[in-house]
């Protein structure tokens, strides 16, 4: 006979059997007071938030990074982020991908009270925490060129990262933003809206500077204006520049290829920061015997207002002399300092009036350095002295000062500090007026080359073949001679490739 199967014993201890459940006490009147107390404090507690749409959570997300975001204008889904390299001509992948905004900012309160408006363009990055900001503000030029909004940056100021911080990288810069074109004309409506904001901030933007820097034409100096203003005032902008680039850019005939209008975006892009003043001087009696005998016409716009630039140039030159002059007798100190800039701006004056004098096709360079380098160190007696370097190659000019603090606001906020500034300005403006000079060849070349006839230009690329085939000739021949020389077969002079050759692949 089988035996039962064993059973677990329950657990003595559960309180399940450990008798019955303890209920608390609890009455109608009680029960009735606690549901109309917590029936009171839910009327009490508020509605919950109303439902917000997507743009402002948008804008509340934007003004994490931009606090000073006020609205958003516009919205395209997607955004991809280029940036010109100069080395390679070519456009590269910024990194950055994602949702691009087009918002409106507070606006800058300047000094005298006028407000500067504000409108960047914010790619909020999917791909990674860095994002991409470009104050418009900030922007030297913009346009459309292919399926690309193109903007040009004279350094970095102006394309920021997500926590408002520069790039880091320093110089000139391109970028170029991509985005997807639908039924509805997004780019253009896009590229409207950005170019018409753009316009609107330059305008107010370079009538406050043509305002604030309306005095220099009388002189130089604190009388007429601070350093910092003269330098913005060689560095500003002008209509006539706008149209020395629209004429230089306008190369009749021209293919439409993007490689090419991209060099022609580049061409046109330098030509922003010409010093050209608000109201034109006349011609300089520097050089006005020269310029009258030259026997080199203007032939076109570009050429009338490089004519206008290198005149105020001249003009800008005279005033900053004679404020110089003046300086000399108020501040012995920088007597040295100061022959040496009145050297340097003969050679200036030289070279504008050379410019002036010179053909279209031609491009002059002026070497010479216009930056003045100083710093504070303790002399051979331990006292505290400035030691100044330029501009030019001459040995470094010490000057003598009661202590650092003095230096250093010497440096900062005197008379040394105005020259620095007002040197760099000049040198700024040069580089431009050189980059300007170039430009307007290049363009000169282009129109040459596509304003000829058919049968010139055919005939150009036979005598280039021509030529070429000759070279190859006599590159071979040489060839020939170097591996009888050696004694060995020519073909591994080819296998090795010792001279730039190599068997065709």
């Amino acid at each position: 006979m089988s035996r039962p199967t064993p059973r677990k014993a329950r657990h003595r201890h559960h309180a399940s059997n450990s008798g019955p459940r303890q209920v608390n006490a609890s009455d109608y009147e009680s029960d009735t007071a606690q549901y109309m107390e917590n029936r009171e404090q839910m009327a009490a507690a508020p509605n919950p938030e109303p439902a917000r749409d997507n743009t402002e959570l948008s804008l509340r997300v934007l003004r994490r990074y931009q606090p000073s975001i006020r609205s958003i204008l516009a919205i395209a889904a997607n955004a991809v982020s280029y940036t010109f390299l100069e080395a390679t001509q070519g456009w590269e992948k910024h990194g950055i991908e994602g949702t691009m905004f087009v918002c409106e900012q507070e606006p800058i309160v300047t000094p005298t009270g006028q407000e500067l408006p504000r409108v960047c363009v914010f790619v909020l990055n999917r791909r990674s925490m860095d994002n991409l900001v470009l104050d418009l503000l900030r922007v030297t030029d913009f346009e459309v060129v292919e399926e690309l909004m193109v903007f040009r940056f004279e350094d970095d100021a102006g394309t920021n990262n997500s926590q408002g911080a520069e790039d880091g990288s320093a110089g000139k810069k391109i970028i170029g933003l991509w985005i997807h074109a639908d039924e509805s004309n997004t780019r253009e409506v896009h590229a409207s809206l950005i170019l018409n904001a753009w316009q609107q901030g330059r305008q107010a933007f370079d009538a406050y500077i043509q305002a604030a820097t309306a005095g220099i034409s009388g002189g130089f100096g604190p009388g007429a204006e601070s350093s910092a203003a003269a330098a913005s005032r060689l560095d500003g902008t002008h209509p006539a520049t706008r149209q020395l680039k629209s004429s230089l850019c306008a190369v009749r005939g021209a293919p439409n290829k993007p490689a090419r209008s991209l060099v022609v975006t580049r061409a046109c892009l330098t030509l922003n920061s010409t010093s050209v003043p608000t109201v034109l001087p006349s011609r300089s009696p520097h050089c006005a015997t020269n310029i009258e005998s030259s026997s080199t016409p203007r032939t076109g716009e570009g050429d009338d207002v490089i004519h206008t630039a290198v005149q105020t140039q001249l003009s800008l030159l005279s005033s900053f002399k004679q404020w110089l002059a003046r300086t000399i007798e108020s501040d012995g100190d920088l007597k040295a300092l100061a022959s040496r800039l009145q050297s340097r701006l003969e050679d200036y004056q030289r070279w504008l009036c050379e410019v002036e004098r010179t053909p279209s096709g031609l491009v002059l360079e002026d070497a010479q350095p216009w930056y003045i380098e100083a710093r504070v160190q303790l002399g051979s007696d331990n006292e505290t002295i400035i030691v100044v370097a330029g501009p030019g190659s001459e040995e470094s000019i010490e000057i003598a000062a009661e202590g650092r603090k003095q230096a250093e606001d010497f440096l900062r906020h005197g008379r040394l500090g105005e020259l620095m500034t007002i040197c760099r300005a000049f040198s700024k403006a040069q580089d431009t007026m050189s980059a300007l000079l170039r430009s307007r060849r290049e363009m000169k070349q282009e129109e040459a080359q596509l304003s000829q006839p058919a049968e010139a230009t055919v005939n150009t690329y036979i005598r280039r073949l021509q030529e070429y085939n000759d070279m190859k000739d006599i590159g071979q021949q040489l060839m020939g001679l170097v591996a009888e020389n050696r004694g060995v077969p020519v073909r591994t002079l080819y296998e090795t490739g010792e001279y730039g050759v190599n068997f065709p692949r």
